[in-house]
This record gives C-alpha cells, sequence and structure tokens, in this order.
C-alpha cells in the first residue's frame, strides 16, 4: 500500500475505533487456517469478503489491549482485505498494518526470552501455517510451562501471523501464487541464518 493511502486509512481506523465503528467478529473467526485452496471461500461465508467489497473494518482477534483486525477495501481486487493491528495504551491507540519485516523482527525478539521459546518458536509457526494447527493448540503443546506473560506475547504474535497468512492466501492464491508458503519460507531462511536483507534477495516481500 503507498504510504500516503497507508496514512489516509491509518486516520480512518483509528477514528472507526474510537467511535466504535467496526463489526467485531471474533466468534466467526477461524481457528485454524484452512487449505490455501479454500481460504477465500472460508472467508466468504464468515464475512462476504467477496460478495460485500464495501469499505468495512472487522476485528477478529482481541487480547483487550492488542486485537487484529481486518480491512475490506472498497474498490481493490475481487476477495483481497488488509490486515491491521492496533494497541491501546491508555487513551491512545497504535495502529498498523504489519509487515514481514515488522513479524520477523517480533519473531527474534519472542526467540530472545527463554531457551524454550527459541527452540520451539520455528515449530510453532510451521504447525501454525503448514500444519493448520490453532493457536491455542501450539501454545498447550509447546509453551504451556512458561510465565502468562510470554504465552501472551507469543499468542499475539502467531496470531497476527495467522491473520497475515490468511491474507496471503486470500490476496495470492495458488496455484498461480504460493500465498503462505512465502510467510512461512521468510522463518525458515531466519532459522537458516539469512539477515532480513539477504531474505529480500530471495523472496520479495
Amino acid at each position: 500500500m503507498q504510504k500516503s493511502k497507508l496514512e489516509k486509512y491509518r486516520r480512518i481506523v483509528e477514528e472507526s475505533l474510537k467511535s466504535g465503528n467496526f463489526n467485531y467478529c471474533i466468534h466467526s473467526s477461524p481457528r485454524k487456517l484452512p487449505s490455501a485452496s479454500n481460504t477465500r471461500n472460508e472467508l466468504e461465508k464468515a464475512f462476504n469478503i467477496c460478495s460485500n467489497r464495501d469499505f468495512r473494518l472487522i476485528v477478529v482477534e482481541d487480547f483487550r489491549d492488542y486485537i487484529v483486525l481486518i480491512q475490506i477495501p472498497d474498490g481493490k481486487s475481487e476477495c483481497d482485505f488488509y490486515v491491521w493491528y492496533a494497541k491501546f495504551v491508555g487513551k491512545d491507540i497504535e495502529c498498523k498494518i504489519p509487515t514481514h519485516d515488522d513479524l520477523a523482527k517480533w519473531y527474534s525478539k519472542l526467540k530472545e526470552l527463554s531457551e524454550e521459546v527459541d527452540e520451539h518458536l520455528i515449530k510453532a509457526v510451521v504447525r501454525l501455517i503448514r500444519d493448520k494447527m490453532s493457536v491455542e493448540e501450539i501454545i498447550e503443546k509447546y509453551f504451556a510451562k512458561l510465565d502468562v506473560n510470554i504465552r501472551l506475547e507469543i499468542s499475539k504474535f502467531l496470531s497476527t501471523l495467522k491473520w497475515v497468512s490468511l491474507q496471503e492466501d486470500t490476496n495470492y492464491p495458488p496455484p498461480k501464487y504460493l500465498g503462505s508458503k512465502y510467510t512461512l519460507a521468510v522463518y525458515a531462511l531466519l532459522e537458516s541464518g539469512f539477515n532480513l536483507k539477504e531474505i529480500r534477495r530471495v523472496i520479495k516481500f
């Protein structure tokens, strides 16, 4: 998204959140990623992303001080959407479209929290994107013994990554495109010792 357009939408998103002008659809949100080929169908059933192209904001994940929401554009391609997160600090709201750079940096910071996170976070990402496990199942499988605040941060990261993966499968669906496989490749390369600058030479994002 162009910077000027991003700033325009950020103001709209912030104002909409402050005024309550959004749809709260946590219970309609898929807990697991559907197959890449079925993502558009599943999100159409849940949110009418293809049949209703009016501008809308839909909250899909809620951690009280941190939410993930999707923005249905009015007039782009037939089913695409943008992913946003919003952080709440007192009366202030910070809204941003998370980039692959943002998520990769977040991933690296999480791995510094403990040896257990460092060991298992790549497994969590693979389980989420490739194996279609829910965030709740992943937390229970790999991080159940960790401090509650660490588990919460991992949950926020994985839930955000989940929606970026859904966005990739919707906006760039297979077989013509690779969809969320691009997303997964970023973390495979990070674990192989590539830095972000090097990864951009392999994957365009």
